[in-house]
């Protein structure tokens, strides 16, 4: 049997079923359906973000609070803060750690090959 034949048996018994029933019944519940027939039709609009098996305006409405679309985006901003910060800190530990070189006279040697250094190092002793 294919769903052509199902539709049409189970269409047989529910007008076999309501033949018997009040007129007002009748009327109420082709009312009923026309109701439910134009709220079926019209489009729902959705400007949310669809999350994951759950899009648009299904029977799942309100499972997810207005937060949860913020929390990805708050977690990227601290990450973004956080590495400027130990960039920071980095950068100001390997100047200081250079100074403190330079000022316990334990060069490393590349900074006594550096043709910049040697510059410095002139420039400063003519000041």
């Amino acid at each position: 049997m294919n769903e052509r034949d199902l539709a049409k048996k189970i269409v047989q018994h529910l007008d076999y079923g309501t033949a018997n029933l009040d007129v007002r019944l009748q009327y109420r519940l082709q009312a009923a359906r026309q109701h439910a027939l134009e709220a079926y039709a019209k489009p729902h609009h959705s400007f949310s973000l669809a999350w994951g098996g759950h899009g648009g305006k299904g029977g799942h409405s309100g499972t997810h609070s207005p937060f949860r679309a913020w929390v990805p985006l708050v977690a990227l901003v601290l990450g973004l803060i956080f590495v400027t910060y130990w960039q920071t800190t980095q950068q100001m530990n390997d100047v200081s750690e250079i100074d403190a070189h330079l000022l316990a006279g334990e060069l490393p040697i590349h900074a006594l090959i550096d043709t910049g250094f040697d510059t410095w190092l002139k420039g400063s002793s003519q000041e």
